[in-house]
């Protein structure tokens, strides 16, 4: 009797759940500030599109209302470790540009990278020309088309920083193999290695780059969670039937 009892407050409880209809939580609202580290020829909806608005600002150490640090080559490094560190604990998002990456990240999380090999067609284009781990909730949520061959960025490959932390996660790459874009997860924040000379003014810079660079600004560590498989309304109502006749059908089966 424990046993059929036992199916029958779980088929209740099921039911219960669906009945309630608890509400998503809203997503959250972004901060009013974008900080360039370092100057950049290309801002506002020609770098990043819809997203936003933002008031930008120049600066290396972001603030309580920054949504993201963009550093770029010309930016300070050099003493910014620990001010980057707690920004990102905190749930900022910083991202990088042509040939700054590797110096980034060392500065960060004092390691000693150099700078990988030369890759690219230096089109300014931030959107890579290949996916990697394309099942990463990123890609999952920004389905955007790759760059097309001969219309790529620029930098530095990013493959022995990844191979040597396995805390990074490889995302996008140029047509020869070369890593240049890739994520790493710090407390609630986002580091975006990234790899492309997005800052130039020239070139044919996509929609499609303009929607990946505004997709690393308005992300969140929520982005890299992987979403937990859940049943539709109407497979929990499937499923709290089902038990509950299952424990009628024992119950007359013991009678």
């Amino acid at each position: 009797m424990y046993e059929i009892a036992s199916l029958v407050r779980c088929a209740v409880g099921l039911a219960a759940v669906v009945v309630m209809q608890m509400p998503l939580p809203a997503a959250a609202a972004l901060k009013p500030d974008l900080m360039f580290c370092g100057s950049s020829s290309r801002v506002g909806a020609s770098l990043y599109g819809a997203v936003g608005p933002f008031t930008e600002v120049s600066g290396c150490t972001p603030t309580a209302t920054t949504q993201a640090l963009l550093i770029t080559r010309s930016g300070t490094i050099a003493g910014n470790g620990a001010a980057w560190l707690a920004y990102l604990n905190a749930g900022g998002n910083i991202i990088t540009e042509w040939s700054v990456a590797a110096a980034v990240y060392n500065e960060t999380f004092g390691t000693a990278y150099s700078m990988g090999t030369w890759f690219g067609n230096c089109l300014d284009n931030a959107m890579p020309q290949v996916k990697l781990n394309p099942a990463d909730p990123f890609w999952v949520a920004n389905p955007i088309p790759v760059t097309p061959a001969g219309q790529g960025g620029c930098g530095y490959s990013l493959n022995t920083l990844v191979a040597g932390q396995p805390s990074v996660t490889a995302l996008g790459a140029d047509l020869d193999g070369s890593v240049s874009f890739a994520r790493r997860a710090q407390g609630s924040g986002l580091l975006y290695l990234l790899e492309a000379d997005w800052q130039d003014n020239q070139g044919s810079f996509t929609n499609d780059s303009r929607t990946f660079m505004g997709a690393l600004i308005s992300s969140s560590g929520t982005a890299t969670s992987v979403p937990i498989p859940t049943l539709s309304q109407w497979g929990m109502l499937l499923l709290a039937g089902v038990l509950g006749l299952f424990a009628m059908l024992r119950l007359r089966q013991r009678a």
